[in-house]
């Protein structure tokens, strides 16, 4: 099984926005999602050979939509790999922070703004 760690940094943030883009998640629209989020322009390229290592490490599939285009989703794997990254994440952020004394703080409300 692939872990989150296996992949690139990009990959990653391809299955995120596979996950993320309401309506069919064809190549265009995901260049537009990670265009957003990237300070320069995602080279096609980039990403359509990203999406074929994606596709063949099982954590997404490729679906025709018409001629030109196809539509990515993410397999039960690749939404697995999301689910137990977030969770992760989710963990981490509720555990106390530590501040410049060394002594533990919880964020309140006013730390976070």
């Amino acid at each position: 099984m692939t872990t989150h760690y296996a992949l690139t940094g990009f990959q990653r943030d391809v299955c995120q926005a596979i996950a993320a883009v309401d309506d069919e998640p064809y190549g265009l629209a995901l260049k537009a999602y990670l265009d957003e989020r990237y300070p320069e322009p995602i080279n096609h390229s980039r990403l359509y050979q990203n999406l074929d290592t994606l596709a063949d490490k099982n954590l997404i599939t490729c679906d025709p939509l018409d001629d030109r285009t196809n539509a990515y989703t993410l397999t039960e794997a690749g939404h697995k790999l999301l689910t137990h990254q977030a969770e992760t994440l989710a963990r981490c952020t509720d555990r106390p922070r530590p501040v410049a004394d060394g002594g533990a703080h919880t964020l309140t409300e006013a730390d976070q703004s």
